[in-house]
């Protein structure tokens, strides 16, 4: 994992199936939020209602740091859909 996130650290399909691997396999759900974080800092809308309903992330859904991030990124979020709404020229 460390290999692969060195070599292509921006592939954001790479950082959240990692992520899940970690939480839902390994048990290691720091090292997944981790991995997370950086994902969550740019997600988009879909990945993000992707995300809140992910049955593999479910081992992260109340840990305060996850919270975070979720709450952190809809705030990202809405602040860009005020700033640029849709259709607007």
């Amino acid at each position: 994992m460390n290999r692969a996130l060195l070599l292509d650290p921006e592939n954001i399909k790479t950082r959240y199936n990692f992520a899940c691997a970690l939480a839902v396999s390994m048990g290691e759900n720091d090292a997944a939020l981790e991995i997370l974080e950086p994902l969550f800092a740019r997600i988009s809308t879909g990945l993000l209602n992707h995300a809140k309903v992910d049955s593999d992330l479910d081992p992260l859904r109340d840990n305060p740091r996850f919270k975070a991030m979720i709450a952190a990124a809809e705030a990202r979020l809405s602040a860009q859909r005020d700033t640029h709404p849709a259709g607007a020229s």
